[in-house]
């Protein structure tokens, strides 16, 4: 009688350790394939940020610009006052 008990026993941690093995190998698979997953994201993000990144550089420098065109507009727009006024002023008397 033991030795049946012994035997159903040993078979059944055969079939417990063929199950861990399995479940091992699927989950190591899983892992590898989530990594791979998040490595993907990874670069997307990084490719992502790269595009913000630049199109902020570029607006930046078009704000500079729309900022330096201000700048000479008002200073022209100074001269061609001063400029009136100075021609104006005579013929007003």
């Amino acid at each position: 009688m033991e030795d049946e008990e012994r035997t159903k026993v040993l078979q059944l941690l055969d079939v417990i350790s063929v199950e861990v093995a399995a479940n091992r190998n699927e989950t190591s698979e899983l892992r590898n394939e989530l990594r791979n997953e998040v490595s993907g994201l990874r670069s997307e993000m990084r490719a992502g940020f790269g595009r913000v990144e630049r199109r902020l550089g570029n607006l930046e420098v078009r704000v500079e610009t729309v900022e330096t065109d201000l700048r000479w507009v008002k200073t022209e727009l100074r001269s061609f006052r001063g400029e009136f006024e100075r021609r104006i002023t005579p013929l007003e008397r």
